[in-house]
């Protein structure tokens, strides 16, 4: 018990020093939460995913609540207005042209079966919204920027789980039903938002009439994991409907009036955010370092057609982002860094064990590619930020994007003050 306590005492101090180290080095820290996880497990065997029992993947899907419900917290009305219609169309661009690309690799280059090459395809297509909502934070892009990519990662997840959950049914019955793939892209993510919508305007309701009862802390963390659970219970996307439910916390004034005066408009307090701030912390730090623990580079086959698709993610997103993003309104900085942004993560991971739980042929060789995939995408997604946030380095690699404009130091400046403010 004792080696535990200190465990999680080093844990802490851990985080906050790697916390502290990104902001002088440019260094994410989640990657080396991941490299810890992966040195502690898979390389010294001090302990295995299976030592972890069933606290791991719950633990997984409380970051994965508490980091979207803070994301969601953080979202103002005029950044998603602005940021709605370019995450949308680069979701799309960098889903369906990693799907294409990833079923033509395994199909045609591995030799896998049409339906397992499919399932690959549609697998690898989610931005992790638990590695990007963390990392864009403490970088210094402006606020339409980070509004994008957490936006393109949660429409990502709803596209990668939606078509791979409706395909890998086919595949199990025979047959495939493209009414069940429409209903689960349409009325069920349009459901899921209602839901987030009605999560928080029941929450701000109890904080106005039993506000006694409800300013314990966590309990705004406690009510977005019940609204998570009880959405994907109903066979909905819990992920969007957090997203929704912090959102529109945070931007309770936009409502009218006579609904003003039924709620408190001020649901979340100082307090509950510095909490929040707290717990998200923690469990980010444990949950990279089991993402860590879950890494499998074990065949080097394996391990070269996970580098092939992850030098895939990174070309295709480099000619989405400058599809969408328009070189005379962003800046190069917020074009570099969003180019950078191709991590996979929980839901990538969550969907390759499904295969082979259901006995499909080639589901063993899947995982192993999407588990070798998952950490070399974070690798190199905390590389590129890395080189892309030091000015210096960024005027060296900048040529792929030499007509894009490097922001004003006076608007850099602004932005980081205004982001000091909004974490102190």
């Amino acid at each position: 018990m004792h080696i535990s306590l200190i465990a999680l005492a080093v844990l802490f101090f851990s985080g906050h020093f790697l916390g502290w180290f990104f902001e002088k080095t440019k260094i994410p820290d989640l990657l080396i939460l991941v490299l810890i996880g992966y040195i502690l497990g898979p390389v010294l065997g001090f302990f295995s995913a299976s030592d972890f029992g069933k606290a791991g993947p719950l633990l997984s899907s409380m970051a994965l609540v508490v980091i979207l419900y803070q994301g969601g917290l953080q979202l103002s009305f005029q950044e998603l207005k602005e940021g709605f219609f370019k995450s949308f169309l680069l979701s799309m661009l960098t889903f369906l042209s990693i799907a294409l690309l990833g079923f033509s690799v395994a199909f045609l280059l591995a030799g896998q079966p049409v339906g397992i090459s499919l399932l690959l395809g549609f697998g690898i297509g989610s931005t992790s919204s638990a590695v990007v909502i963390p990392m864009v934070k403490p970088l210094s892009l402006s606020g339409n920027a980070k509004t994008i990519l957490s936006l393109e990662s949660a429409f990502t997840d709803v596209l990668t789980i939606v078509i791979f959950l409706v395909f890998l049914d086919g595949l199990t019955k025979g047959s495939f039903s493209a009414q069940t793939l429409f209903i689960g892209l349409g009325p069920k993510t349009l459901l899921s938002i209602v839901f987030g919508l009605a999560g928080a305007f029941m929450w701000a309701t109890l904080k106005k009439y039993f506000a006694q009862i409800f300013k314990m802390p966590f309990a705004g963390e406690a009510w977005a994991i019940l609204v998570y659970g009880l959405i994907e219970a109903n066979g909905y996307n819990g992920a969007i409907g957090v997203l929704v439910l912090g959102f529109l916390l945070a931007n309770l004034d936009l409502l009218p009036s006579w609904m003003k005066s039924i709620i408190n408009t001020s649901p979340v307090t100082y307090r509950d955010m510095a909490f929040l701030n707290t717990l998200s912390f923690m469990l980010k730090t444990v949950f990279f370092i089991y993402l860590g623990v879950l890494v499998k580079f074990n065949q080097p086959i394996i391990v070269a057609i996970a580098l092939l698709l992850t030098a895939l993610i990174f070309v295709t997103r480099y000619f989405s982002v400058r599809f969408v993003l328009k070189k005379e309104t962003w800046s190069k900085l917020d074009v570099m860094v969003t180019t950078a942004m191709g991590p996979r993560g929980l839901a990538c991971a969550v969907l390759a064990t499904l295969p082979t739980q259901k006995g499909i042929e080639g589901g063993d060789w899947l995982q192993s590619v999407i588990f070798s995939l998952i950490p070399l995408t974070i690798f190199f997604t905390a590389l590129f930020v890395s080189l892309f946030e030091a000015k210096s380095l960024r005027a060296k690699l900048g040529f792929l994007w030499s007509e894009y404009a490097e922001r004003s130091e006076s608007t850099s400046e602004k932005e980081a003050a205004a982001i000091a403010t909004q974490e102190s």
